[in-house]
Formats: C-alpha cells, structure tokens, sequence
C-alpha cells in the first residue's frame, strides 16, 4: 500500500523534460544571435575590405597628379588644388574622387541613421609615420610630399543594432600615398607634359636603341598624339644597326637587358595602339606609362668659373692645362700632330676647360679639347647659322637662321684630348648665355663637320669608364672610326655623373647640359651626322624656369619649350652612347641614329607610392 505522500506526488502535473526545451529555446535564441551577429560582422568586414580598396586607388590616382605637379608640370586635365585639406563634396570630377566614386565611394557625406560615405584628402604626415622627409639633398626613400585618403562606409546593421540602438555602424580605411626618391633605370624621356608630338621620327630617319632597361623610350606628354612616326614596311626580327627598312622607324628590336626587345612607354597613349612606325619584338610593346620625372632636377648648374683658361694657370686647374707642347701662347693654343691626341697631320687646336664669353666656333680646323666643365656664356653673338626649321610645341615653325654656344661648322672635325685635364676623362658643356636681350645659346652641329681627312678613332676601349660597361657588339660601332666624337665625364660620383649605385663600374655623365632658363626656340640644339658622329655621354636639354633651377618648372607654354633635332647621315651613322633627357625630341634626315642604354646606369628620380 502507497502512503500518503506517494499518492499526493502522484497527483502533481508531469514537468519532466521542460528543462530540456527552456535549454533549448535558450540556445536557439544565442545562435540566432550569433548567425545576425556573425552576419553584420562579416557585412561590415566586407565593407571594410571595399572602403580599403576605394582609399587604396583614389591615393595612388591623387599621388599620380602630385609627382605631376611635383615635377613642375601642372596637373593636366584637373581642377584640383593641391595641398588644400578637400572632401570629395562637389569634386567629382578629380582624380582620387573619380577613383573612390567608380570603386563604390562616391564621398556624398555621411547621413544619419543612413547607409552613406564620405571621402576625404589631406596632406600631413601621420603622426606614426617614419618615414624620412626629402630636405634640399634628397635620398633615396625619402619622401618629397604627403597625401592620405580617409574613407568612412556608414553600413546598416541589423542585430548588432537591436544592442546598440542605432540602425548603422561606421567602419574606416586610410591609405598613406607619397612622392618619394627612388632609384631606377632611365630611357630616353621626353619631358613636355601637353605637347601634341613631343616626340617625331620624321623622313627617312631610323631609330634604332640597343640595350638599356625594359623600356627604352618614355615620352611624357598626357596629348594622344604626342609621338610619331611613320614608315612603309615593317621591321624583321634581326639584330644589328639599321635593322628597319622604310621610313620614320622607331626599332626596339634590340633594346632591353638581353637585347631582345624593349617598350616605348607614352603618357598620352595615342590610339591605344602603335605607331605604324614602331617595332620591337617578344616582352617589348607600346604601352601607357606613368610619367618619368627630370633624373638631373636635383643636379645644379656649374658655378661659373672666375677665369677664361689662359696658358697661365687655368680656371683653378693644377698643373697648367696647356703643355709646354703648345705652339702658340693663345687659347686655344695650337699643337702639332699626335700632341694630346691630335688626329691631323696639319695640326690641332686645343681646347682647355674654363669659362667662355664668346661662342666656340670651329671651322675648317680640329680641335681637340681637354677633360674639365666648360662653362659657355657669351655676352654678344655675332653669326647666325641655318639649322633648319623643326616644327615645335608653342610656336609653330623655328627661323631658318639661329644663334649657338658652340659650333661645329663646315670643314670641322672635334675629338677628345688625351690631356690629364682635370682628371675626369672627359668634357661637360655647360650651355648658357648672358640672359635679358642676348639670350642664351645652345649647340650646333653642321652636316658638313666631321668630314675632314684626319686619323680615324681607334681607341675603342676609351668608350667606357674604367670599371664600365663597353658598348654593346649589337650597336654596330666601327672599329675605326671617322667624324666627331666627344665623350662625357668618368669621376665616380661626380656632381654631373648623374648615376649612383650602377653595378657594373662607372658611366659616363652629362656630355650637354642646357641652361635651364633657355626658352628662347632660337636657341635650341641640333646635331646633323655629317660625316659621322658619336657622342658618348648624357644628353640634356630642359627649359624648366628662368631662375634656372630643375624643380618648381613652369607650366607650358612658360617652360618646357626646349627642343633636340638629331639628325642621321646615309653615308655614315650617327651614335649615342648614353641618355637623351629633352622636352621635345625631333629625329630627323635620311639616315640611322642607333643608341645603346646602359642599363647598369642607376638615377634618381621621383616616384609615386602607396606608402600605408
């Protein structure tokens, strides 16, 4: 028999197993939460990794219009006013908004309780940054200037908002961009940011560059018609000099590290396609490239030396730069035949480093000139010569009739002295000029210099600097050779070297260097072959602002307005052992110019960087 409290227990409900549902619906709940938890989290991570993206293109496209800018050549295409704190409110239509608004971020601004954005620009260095800051000796990994991009997504969120109680969430990215000092490889550049051909490969001209980096060529200019050439057959894949038929040819067949093709690297992109008169071969092609800043604007101008050099002491030279070999007590003094390297059986005029007010003016004689600066700047200019008429970016058509520096007139022939000099091994030609109404001159060399009967250059090993990089077997040089030859400086280091860090030995530096006031279009150099011209050295031909300097450029039509005319000859070649850095680039006549780019010759130049 039950007893009494068996029967009561009986007859209480049954509430076995609620506490398994209360568990239950108590873990249903906590997923649900974790799933609308694990939802928003992954919404807003999602967002992040989109607004990062956004912050990421809209810095490297707003970094791309400061190193324009950095490089003094305005910002073209842009209403952008840089270094101004800026949100992307009613700016649209600039760079790093354009970017951010195609990648998602269209920078309205933020509402409230709304899924928004807001997209804003500055210019300071982060707090936390370590980075280096460029003074007036810039290095390499420094950094010029500053630009940040703060994107902020408003993002709807559900459950997380039930705990919070707001119906949205913000979530951020930042990208740090900036102009920074790097190191690399330079083509041939052609500087002129706008100009409609900065660029032309006119008549019969060839071009043909050997060797050197990846790309060859970079021409600047943002306009799509800004390089050209044209021609009537196309280039068969071989190597050696003059290796395209036809006309107006551009050949990067041999161009590159391993000669075996290299790019033509163009701002403006004309037609997205080729030139019919460019060629190359394998990796090489016709690309859009970002621009390639001036690799000399850090490099000053000579002071100007105190003295014209004498058969005295010379322009602080030691020993005295003209020998007791000299004939004459003048400058240039006469040698004999084989004196100081003196070719012609007629003797020679030697040439010492110094200052020049007076235009150097060679004809029907050879002169040979000792290692050293020469710092040209006349203060009268008293002839004129017919250089031709390139067409140009401003001014339509140059006169036929221009004033120069330095002359290599008919009958002429110029080769290097093998004089210690100043111990550089070899000649920098500053060009300049008196300035105000006298203006400034450049080079000119006629096509009927080089053609003298003297003895040819045989010194082959002379090309490169002790320790350098002989010039290529692919770039055809003749073993003896006829016509003018010059060759740049050697001294590693050296303040117009131009190149650091190079991993094969010297180079050889700037050859020619403008002064960076000349915008006068009847000023500018122009080199014809004649009867043959090798010029081994770095080529540099910038107009940048009056005061001379290589940063802060004026816009065009103010700066820029520098041009080169090279001309080839048929019956022998013209070459460049080194770099052409110029703001218009003509290439012209009815012969071939073959280059060979070393591409061991490291330079500093600015480069845009996404940096954080």
């Amino acid at each position: 028999m039950r007893s009494l409290y068996e029967k009561l227990l009986a007859q209480l409900p049954n509430e076995r197993g609620q506490t398994t549902i209360m568990v239950v619906l108590a873990l249903g709940l906590f997923l649900l939460g974790a799933v609308g938890f694990g939802v928003d989290v992954a919404s807003l991570w999602f967002h992040r990794q989109a607004a990062q993206t956004a912050a990421d293109a809209a810095c490297t496209a707003g970094v791309m219009d400061m190193l324009v800018q950095d490089e003094g050549a305005g910002t073209p295409g842009s209403a952008w006013v840089m270094s101004q704190p800026a949100d992307c409110v009613g700016n649209s239509t600039i760079a790093p908004c354009w970017y951010a608004a195609h990648n998602g971020y269209n920078g309205a601004g933020l509402v409230a309780g709304a899924p928004s954005n807001d997209v804003k620009l500055s210019y300071t260095k982060p707090a936390e940054s370590t980075f280096t800051d460029c003074g007036a000796s810039p290095t390499v990994g420094c950094v010029f200037s500053y630009f940040q991009v703060n994107v902020v997504d408003r993002v709807k969120v559900f459950f997380m908002g039930m705990i919070s109680g707001s119906r949205t969430m913000d979530v951020g990215a930042r990208a740090v961009c900036g102009v920074v000092q790097a190191s690399a490889p330079v083509p041939i550049i052609v500087l002129n940011p706008s100009c409609p051909h900065a660029l032309e490969v006119s008549g019969s001209a060839q071009i043909n560059v050997i060797g050197g980096p990846t790309r060859s060529i970079q021409v600047n200019s943002s306009n799509t018609t800004c390089a050209s050439a044209t021609r009537n057959a196309g280039c068969p894949t071989q190597t050696g000099n003059g290796a395209c038929p036809g006309t107006g040819a551009i050949n990067l067949c041999d161009g590159g590290p391993t000669f075996d093709g290299s790019s033509f690297g163009v701002t403006g992109f004309p037609g997205g396609t080729p030139d019919s008169g460019f060629d190359t071969q394998n990796s090489g092609r016709w690309e859009e490239a970002t621009p390639i800043n001036d690799p000399y604007a850090f490099v000053n101008a000579p002071a100007a030396p105190t003295l014209a050099p004498t058969t005295g002491a010379g322009p602080g030279l030691a020993p005295d730069p003209y020998p007791s070999q000299c004939l004459t007590n003048t400058n240039p003094c006469q040698v004999a035949h084989l004196t100081n390297g003196c070719p012609d059986t007629a003797g020679c005029l030697e040439y010492g480093p110094g200052l020049y007010t007076s235009p150097i003016i060679i004809k029907n004689q050879t002169a040979i000139f000792d290692p050293g600066i020469y710092y040209i700047q006349p203060t009268a200019y008293s002839k004129k010569y017919n250089a031709g008429s390139p067409s140009i970016c401003t001014s339509g058509e140059v006169p036929g009739t221009i004033y120069y520096d330095l002359v290599f007139d008919t009958g002429s022939l110029v080769r290097p002295s093998t004089a210690a000099g100043d111990g550089s091994g070899g000649t920098m030609f500053y060009l300049s000029g008196a300035g105000g109404s006298t203006g400034y001159g450049s080079v000119y060399i006629d096509a009927n210099s080089g053609s003298r009967m003297v003895d040819p250059f045989t010194s082959n090993s002379l090309w490169a600097c002790p320790g350098g990089t002989a010039p290529p077997s692919q770039l055809g040089l003749p073993s003896f050779l006829n016509g003018n030859v010059l060759m740049g400086q050697c001294t590693a280091g050296g303040t117009y070297i131009g190149a650091t860090g190079e991993t094969s030995g010297a180079v050889r530096g700037l050859l020619f260097f403008d002064d960076r006031a000349n915008n006068m279009i009847d000023r500018q150099p122009s080199m014809q072959g004649g009867g043959g011209l090798v010029l081994a050295g770095n080529l540099y031909f910038h107009n940048c602002n009056s005061a001379g300097t290589g940063t802060d450029c004026d816009e065009p039509p103010a700066g820029y307005n520098a041009f080169f005319q090279l001309q080839g000859n048929p019956s022998s070649g013209t070459y460049v052992l080194g770099n052409i850095t110029a703001d218009e680039l003509v290439l012209s006549g009815n012969g071939s110019i073959s280059m060979a780019l070393n591409p061991n010759a490291i330079y500093h130049i600015m480069k845009a960087t996404l940096l954080q």
